[in-house]
């Protein structure tokens, strides 16, 4: 047998491994733990905040917010009003109230056939 590697263990040492109690800390660490709660324990206890401080706070965040908004939000004036449609775009409103009834009757199929159709071009004389 190789004398470098270890032999495995016997069943009793596997027996006796598995039937003591797995312990996560050492005595010093116990130690050192009863003592930092006694310190703990006789510390004397953080100063709270007043409570007007919480409310100060909240003031001054909603008021941070406040400005913000008014800061970042975009002009909010009417769009100048036109005073009369130029003709051609009256005409466009007309065809449009004219051939917005026929659009159920055109499935999606038959408008993407429709857009390629070639435009005839008017005669020149």
């Amino acid at each position: 047998m190789n004398p470098l590697r270890p032999q495995p263990p016997s069943d009793d040492e596997i027996d006796r491994l598995f039937a003591r109690r797995i312990q996560d800390t050492t005595p010093e660490f116990e130690r050192r733990w009863v003592d930092l709660k006694r310190a703990l324990r006789q510390a004397p206890p953080r100063p709270r905040a007043p409570a007007w401080s919480l409310w100060l706070g909240g003031v001054t965040a909603g008021a941070a917010l406040l400005v913000a908004l008014l800061v970042l939000t975009p002009d909010r004036r009417p769009p100048p009003i036109a005073e009369a449609p130029s003709p051609a775009l009256v005409e466009l409103f007309a065809l449009d109230a004219v051939l917005i009834r026929a659009t159920p009757l055109l499935d999606a199929e038959s408008r993407a056939e429709l857009l390629h159709l070639p435009v005839p071009t008017p005669r020149q004389s």
